[in-house]
């Protein structure tokens, strides 16, 4: 799948200087290609690309006092593999010590907390596949999409217990619920086709038969239309932004759908202002 991804991104600075980074570039690994892209600043200021070891990259800047307008346009093509029909059990002593850390509690996603409720719910099958699949229906069943009920504070095991919030939230308890399965889970925070109303959404992943796969729990979007931003244990390490200094956030804008034109040959570009 092809999808066209962008978003425009506005701020007021009020203090001499605000420092900025924003992670909002499409992610690079081998199950997404940017085939173009462009980020303009207004006004132009440098910045400077950070790559991570997840593929998130990062860009950092500094702001005089103004206004200031982030405007960023991709065209990725996606291809994710497909979810094994059946997945035995790793031995989590077996997992690689970059993998079993996701196996692990995190700020948002206490899944010690969970672990006599996910085996109850959900470890009557040793198909790790149909756990993952059923912690996701269970997810958009039994929770209710309400904005503005949760906040950055807001954990796992506050949602569980409050029973509603936002595709943050649905993404930690999924996450925190594999993780209480011994089952590594990871945030991912990204660009979807067909939200509504569109704006930047969370999912998951989770490592199966030796691979990690992607799952919404929130409205059942395919794997192959979302666009990965950016990747951590939850959502503190996959912020899409971090601003330091006085500043007035504006309107964002996100746009994410199939790409309808004609591609070229042109290779694809590196973000610049």
């Amino acid at each position: 799948m092809i999808l066209s991804v962008g978003c425009t991104l506005g701020y007021q600075i009020h203090a001499p200087i605000a420092a900025f980074t924003f992670n909002v570039l499409a992610n690079t690994d081998a199950q997404q290609r940017i085939v173009r892209e462009t980020m303009i600043g207004t006004p132009e200021v440098p910045t400077e690309q950070i790559a991570t070891t997840k593929g998130n990259r990062v860009l950092r800047t500094e702001v005089p006092q103004g206004p200031l307008e982030l405007r960023y346009e991709a065209i990725i093509d996606v291809n994710r593999p497909a979810l094994p029909a059946v997945v035995k059990a790793d031995n989590p002593g077996r997992l690689p010590l970059s993998i079993l850390t996701y196996t692990l509690p995190s700020r948002y996603c206490e899944s010690d907390r969970f672990s006599p409720i996910a085996w109850e719910l959900f470890g009557q099958t040793e198909d790790r596949a149909e756990q993952v699949r059923a912690i996701c229906r269970w997810v958009d069943a039994n929770l209710k999409y309400a904005p503005r009920t949760t906040d950055a504070r807001t954990s796992a095991w506050d949602v569980w217990q409050g029973r509603q919030g936002v595709c943050r939230d649905y993404a930690h308890v999924a996450i925190a619920l594999c993780r209480a399965l011994s089952i590594p889970a990871r945030y991912v925070g990204g660009y979807a086709a067909g939200l509504t109303p569109m704006d930047f959404h969370a999912c998951f992943e989770a490592y199966l038969g030796g691979e990690w796969h992607l799952f919404d729990p929130t409205d059942g979007i395919a794997p192959d239309q979302i666009v990965v931003i950016s990747r951590g244990r939850d959502a503190a390490s996959a912020g899409l932004t971090t601003i330091f200094g006085k500043v007035q956030i504006g309107p964002v804008v996100v746009t994410c759908a199939p790409f309808a034109g004609v591609l070229s040959t042109t290779p694809a570009g590196s973000a610049a202002t």
